[in-house]
């Protein structure tokens, strides 16, 4: 496997033994010996320097993770710092609720851990994860289990009606007689949200259809409508020049979670990120 990352990441496969210190010949020999095992071919012998198939990246993209967890395998059994990079992807309410503060406490306690953050819808970065591009998605719940992919649950996030201050009457009044923004549909929160109005039979005034909740609150707090959001899990209880009700009673709630690859939990870096989440 080594050897193997030495060849793509090098170049060549002269540069691969200068790496590891193997002659030229022993390179070529334990390639050879992999393709035979596998039944591949790994490498382009019709180019000099020979070139990595698709399936050869693919199989380097896994074998980085097979070295990092033997790597971590010393420091588990002694109790030392988790090291290595994570790749999280997360949504943007979780990036502007607690993943920067699980993020901070994890870099102190671990300074060799490192974290590669990308933001997009649930869907996207589920398939994304999938794909093998990221290793853990902080995320809405499924609408249905994906395969190959394990949920993990986090934090219940009740819903709540938000209107301006002055706006009087309960959830299903301030959603019935105002104009209502709606959580962007197309993520699974706001599909949550639509069926839930369904369900309960309130038929809105839909105005405007947003998916940032900042942009949400702005609108609402100049009078424009009112909107169903989450309560995200760290962020303050209150929403500054708004009133906020439950929606139901008891409220609807959207959970929070952890997608991983089957099996992801084995990973000594998710394990510890899932744990501080």
């Amino acid at each position: 496997m080594r050897i193997l990352i030495a060849v793509v990441d090098g170049g060549s496969f002269a540069a691969a033994g200068d790496a590891v210190g193997r002659s030229h010949s022993a390179i070529s020999l334990q390639i050879k010996g992999l393709e035979e095992e596998l039944g591949v071919v790994l490498f382009d012998r019709l180019v000099r320097p020979p070139m990595p198939t698709v399936k050869c990246r693919a199989l380097a993209d896994h074998a980085r993770k097979i070295i990092a967890l033997f790597d971590a395998a010393e420091d588990i059994v002694h109790d030392q710092l988790v090291r290595g990079k994570l790749v999280i992807g997360a949504v943007p309410t979780v990036l502007s609720s607690f993943l920067p503060r699980a993020l901070a406490e994890l870099k102190t306690l671990h300074p060799d851990l490192s974290f590669d953050v990308h933001s997009g819808s649930s869907d996207s970065l589920a398939e994304q994860l999938a794909q093998g591009d990221l290793d853990i998605v902080i995320c809405t719940k499924p609408p249905q289990p994906i395969n190959g992919l394990e949920w993990h649950l986090i934090a219940h996030e009740p819903m709540v009606v938000i209107a301006p201050k002055e706006a009087e009457g309960n959830d299903e009044t301030l959603l019935t007689t105002q104009p209502f923004i709606w959580f962007n549909r197309k993520t699974w929160a706001g599909s949550g949200i639509e069926a839930e109005l369904k369900a309960r039979d309130i038929r809105v005034q839909a105005t405007m259809e947003i998916d940032s909740l900042d942009a949400i609150a702005a609108m609402v707090r100049e009078g424009l409508g009112v909107s169903i959001v989450p309560h995200c899990r760290g962020a303050p209880g209150v929403w500054p020049g708004l009133r906020s009700v439950s929606f139901g009673a008891p409220p609807f709630v959207r959970d929070v979670g952890a997608l991983v690859a089957a099996g992801g939990l084995s990973d000594p870096l998710i394990a510890t990120f899932l744990a501080a989440v």
